[in-house]
């Protein structure tokens, strides 16, 4: 059963003082990769567990055998679980919050969960810290249209010192319309605005020393109307670097829906496609396949 943020029974979860510190809220994705980061392996493959069931109850025992937690399965489901998560309290702790899950104890073992808003955030701050870990690189995410403000607010505080950018790909459906987005997004000259040669000529003399993240919303719609070739023009000309002498880069990602990622009209010929997950990056050169790549 999907339970919305509201629903009665969040309030009704089982107690222990790591459930009674303030609630994740908007806004807390560094306190997000300062939980993560505090988190051992074993505690960041169950959080993971519960944000792509975000919303559900998921019993124990399912995620340790989902999880292979007890491999010879010889031990009593809740207690591997527990005792998998023993990390969490210094984790919370560091990040200033309550357990970012709730759970529910029962006779036959515990529930466990996390609430849509929350998983939102962690998926934020996970995306924003695999942008920050590939500069100058082409990157496409998973996000829908909700989320890519939240995103783009996160990015800029993860990406400290670097100017980011929002394009709409759906406002960037030919190159004259896309001439004119980025002329006024990324505030460019106005004689990058008489042209699509004089907007990639621009693009590519802007200086080495730069430090600058554009954001692509609806990113498949973005010149869906031209040939692969315009895209493939753009695209290079918007990312670029680390330069080593100026210290400067220009990183470029892709943001759209996995439903839009999977009709993308270019997904044949691109070698950029978000994987099924949190926001991995894609490894530069990897042949696109019929569908997002299952990671």
């Amino acid at each position: 059963m999907y339970l919305e943020d509201d629903h009665p029974l969040w309030e009704q979860r089982s107690g222990g003082p790591g459930h009674h510190g303030p609630e994740w809220l908007p806004g807390d994705e560094a306190r997000a990769l300062r939980c993560w980061e505090a988190l051992d392996e074993r505690g960041r493959e169950i959080l993971l567990y519960l944000m792509r069931h975000r919303a559900h109850r998921i019993h124990n025992t399912e995620m340790v055998q989902e999880l292979r937690l007890d491999p010879e399965e010889t031990k009593n489901p809740a207690k591997v679980l527990a005792g998998s998560l023993q990390g969490m309290a210094d984790a919370s702790e560091a990040a200033g919050r309550r357990f970012p899950f709730c759970w529910w104890e029962g006779d036959n073992g515990a529930d466990y969960g996390i609430k849509d808003e929350t998983a939102d955030i962690f998926e934020n701050a996970l995306k924003a810290s695999e942008v920050a870990k590939s500069p100058g690189k082409v990157i496409a995410l998973n996000s829908s249209a909700d989320q890519v403000q939240p995103l783009v607010r996160c990015l800029d505080d993860v990406l400290n010192g670097t100017d980011v950018r929002m394009v709409l790909g759906s406002a960037c459906t030919t190159a004259l319309r896309a001439v004119q987005q980025f002329v006024a997004a990324l505030q460019l000259p106005y004689e990058a605005a008489q042209g699509w040669r004089e907007l990639l000529e621009h693009l590519r003399d802007r200086s080495t020393s730069i430090r600058q993240c554009v954001v692509v919303a609806d990113a498949c719609q973005m010149l869906k109307h031209e040939d692969h070739d315009v895209w493939v023009e753009l695209v290079k000309s918007l990312h670029g670097g680390p330069y080593a002498l100026a210290d400067g880069c220009s990183t470029l990602v892709l943001v759209d829906g996995r439903v839009a990622w999977g009709d993308w009209g270019f997904g044949e010929f691109a070698a950029i496609r978000p994987r099924a997950g949190l926001g991995e990056r894609l490894l530069s050169g990897r042949p696109a396949g019929p569908g997002p790549a299952r990671g």
